[in-house]
């Protein structure tokens, strides 16, 4: 039984995330996305592919490595290589839907 305590005690967090921490910096960048999105008239769309998108939100953020020679018009490198990052957080998607919903309202 003690032996059972350890591999349960062992498994509980070994799927778990930390918080992510957002400096000013970051919440700009969000920001700058959500606009990009709105401004285009993208923000149904946009929210749709982040929901169904958000169990691989890994996957996709190294997708955009890929991609990256296309997006770098609309961002610089610095801000298109911070945003593939954070995009590995799960918060973050929670936070770009926000935001874009929040801009597309007030719009």
């Amino acid at each position: 039984m003690v032996e059972m305590k350890k591999i349960i005690d062992g498994f509980k967090h070994a799927f778990a995330t930390e918080a992510a921490k957002f400096v000013d910096n970051d919440i700009i960048l969000i920001r700058k996305l959500a606009d990009y999105v709105v401004k285009r008239n993208m923000s149904m769309p946009a929210i749709m592919f982040l929901e169904s998108v958000r169990p691989l939100n890994f996957v996709g953020s190294q997708a955009m490595v890929f991609f990256k020679p296309i997006f770098s018009r609309f961002f610089t490198r610095e801000e298109y290589d911070k945003l593939a990052t954070m995009l590995e957080n799960r918060e973050v998607i929670d936070l770009l839907i926000k935001e874009i919903e929040q801009k597309s309202e007030a719009k």
